[in-house]
């Protein structure tokens, strides 16, 4: 009897666990549910930013192309207008031996030419593959270096001087150890040489070699405040600049470039200091 009564019990204990051990259960798979709802939703609005930054980008890279393609093809009529001109030479060519020394000089000037068209040709399709597809950024987060710098240049890009301005500065300000910060630095002189501000865009083009001295854009930076200097007359001051370019920066395009120029306007610049002069040694004399 007393087996038969233990039994029963077993038997109940079984019966109230069973729906309990299904409550739990239940209660486990709704929060897992319930968390895939939530992620799904993320992954929703993810996908909506995704799919307008990626027309953003679209829209910039069409508008891009476009202008580029109208580059190469006034540059293809440049290099026809050559053509002609060097096959018109040809033909006029006479016996006279002035002449031909004269058409010699021009023909090889029309050459030169057509590799400094060849080169910006080559130079064009490099720009082409390199566009920067930077997407719109509809809210930024704070402390993200990428994305403040990425918006700082969508907005330059888009023509939003004053925006774009305002990023790059932040971005300088927040980030100056930063790999972009000569960067950012650089495009903050090249809006406000959009915007005519001469004389601040030198101020900010000299920074870019404080911020970063050996940063890509430092020596561009520094050639083009140099010519900025001599399109305002001030040749002294673009003298010593190109001279900075050509001893800090010799294996650099502007290194080459400043020497070109500086061969042309102030080519005394160039030429070595002179010798210190060798003083005779002094004999002694022995004493008597």
């Amino acid at each position: 009897m007393k087996k038969s009564f233990l039994n029963w019990v077993a038997l109940w204990l079984i019966v109230l666990a069973l729906p309990m051990a299904a409550l739990a259960q239940s209660k486990e798979q709704k929060e897992k549910i319930d968390r895939m709802a939530a992620q799904l939703e993320e992954l929703k609005t993810e996908l909506i930013l995704l799919q307008r930054q990626t027309q953003s980008m679209q829209d910039t890279f069409n508008k891009t192309m476009g202008e580029l393609n109208t580059l190469i093809v006034q540059m293809g009529d440049n290099i026809a207008a050559v053509r002609r001109a060097q096959s018109a030479i040809s033909t006029n060519t006479t016996d006279t031996s002035g002449q031909i020394s004269s058409m010699g000089e021009r023909i090889t000037a029309t050459n030169s030419r057509m590799e400094r068209l060849s080169e910006q040709f080559a130079s064009l399709r490099k720009l082409i593959e390199d566009i920067p597809k930077m997407p719109t950024f509809t809210q930024l987060t704070p402390g993200n270096a990428e994305q403040l710098f990425a918006a700082a240049y969508s907005d330059y890009s888009r023509g939003n001087f004053d925006l774009a301005l305002s990023e790059f500065k932040q971005y300088v300000e927040t980030f100056p150890s930063s790999e972009l910060a000569d960067n950012a630095q650089y495009w903050i002189a090249e809006i406000l040489l959009a915007q005519k501000k001469t004389n601040e865009a030198l101020v900010e083009l000299e920074k870019v070699a404080q911020i970063n001295a050996q940063g890509d854009k430092t020596s561009l930076a520094l050639f083009k405040r140099a010519s900025l200097l001599l399109e305002l007359g001030r040749k002294d001051e673009a003298v010593a600049q190109y001279l900075v370019l050509v001893k800090d920066y010799a294996k650099t395009n502007e290194g080459t470039l400043a020497t070109q120029q500086l061969q042309q306007i102030a080519p005394e610049a160039l030429a070595p200091p002179p010798a210190p002069e060798k003083t005779p040694p002094t004999r002694r004399t022995k004493k008597p």
